[in-house]
């Protein structure tokens, strides 16, 4: 035997003496070859399987010993990876991990949590799988498409934060950060984290700077919005109070001189004063919203002109968000 052989097997022992892993319940499977062990949870799972799509395995050599002598009589050659070098946790594999073997596969559709760690794992940073990275990222944009925002909660939507600056996802970026504006207390003294965060290579979906000052996974408090997060909401909302207080405090116009005069004997009662109560002057999209829903032919206003303003106020809300992804895009090296 010679020093390395040595230096294995003492380090073997040593490990099955000090460490006690547990296999998990689903992805262990006895004719496994490859054995992840991910915060104290081991996986075994078929090797060719994974290999074929991941980039990371198929480069990934075992920690400095093979054949390992593993505990309780496990295969002696199969792989041994710890991902806890590549930032992985239990909950983000074992989801990658449903996927993979079509147990849960990943859909528009699919929980948040779900979304947001099979992102994680299959990135450059873990698993590195393009294809499947690029699926969760569209998931993630569907997902924020189609839920009700005001109803997530805050951890979610900073969490989203997060996710989209590290993986560079400007449309749920623009979700999240508009939510963080209109439900958030953004002058009061918030504990933040650092304001730096890190971006990746929109080509290679590497990092842009040598060392990760952010972390994509929540904590067990869940993600904080960094100084810079908070920094970005508070311009955007000065922007969007500049593009909105005309709109809300002018009262509408149309065509015909008795619907004008409806709007100029309600728009006080029926918006201003509701919006003022609700802080909607800072948000559009909520706010115009509430203004559509309004019996506007009961207090008045002919069928065409009810028709015409809803368009027309349904055009300035998809304007505001054009305009939010264009301040993003100028505010936001993303």
């Amino acid at each position: 035997m010679n020093a390395g052989e040595n230096t294995g097997a003492a380090f073997a022992a040593k490990l099955q003496a000090t460490h006690v892993p547990r296999k998990h319940p689903v992805y262990w499977f006895d004719d496994g070859s490859l054995l992840l062990e991910v915060e104290d949870v081991q996986f075994r799972v078929h090797k060719a399987l994974l290999q074929r799509h991941s980039s990371f395995l198929a480069a990934a050599e075992p920690n400095g010993f093979s054949p390992l002598i593993l505990p309780r009589g496990n295969d002696a050659h199969a792989s041994v990876i710890y991902g806890v070098e590549r930032g992985f946790t239990c909950r983000d594999v074992e989801a990658f991990l449903e996927h993979m073997y079509h147990d849960h596969p990943l859909s528009a559709t699919s929980p948040f949590e779900r979304i947001a760690a099979v992102l994680r794992a299959s990135s450059s940073q873990q698993f590195d799988i393009p294809a499947l990275h690029a699926h969760a990222q569209m998931c993630l944009q569907s997902y924020f498409k189609t839920c009700d925002l005001s109803a997530l909660p805050s951890a979610v939507v900073s969490e989203a934060i997060s996710l989209a600056r590290t993986f560079r996802n400007l449309p749920v970026l623009k979700f999240a950060l508009y939510q963080t504006m209109v439900t958030s207390s953004l002058d009061s003294d918030d504990e933040v984290t650092s304001p730096d965060v890190t971006l990746l290579d929109p080509q290679g979906q590497t990092p842009s700077k040598p060392e990760r000052t952010s972390d994509p996974r929540p904590s067990l408090q869940g993600y904080q919005l960094t100084e810079a997060d908070v920094k970005l909401c508070k311009r955007l909302m000065t922007r969007v109070i500049d593009r909105f207080t005309p709109i809300l405090f002018t009262p509408a116009t149309t065509p015909h001189m008795a619907c004008t005069d409806v709007f100029a004997d309600t728009w006080m009662n029926l918006v201003i004063s509701p919006a003022i109560t609700s802080n909607g002057v800072y948000k559009p999209i909520e706010t115009l919203e509430m203004i559509k829903g309004l019996d506007w032919a009961k207090h008045g206003l002919c069928a065409t002109c009810v028709v015409e303003k809803h368009e027309e106020w349904s055009e300035e809300q998809q304007a505001i968000w054009n305009m939010i992804e264009k301040w993003l895009v100028e505010e936001v090296e993303i």
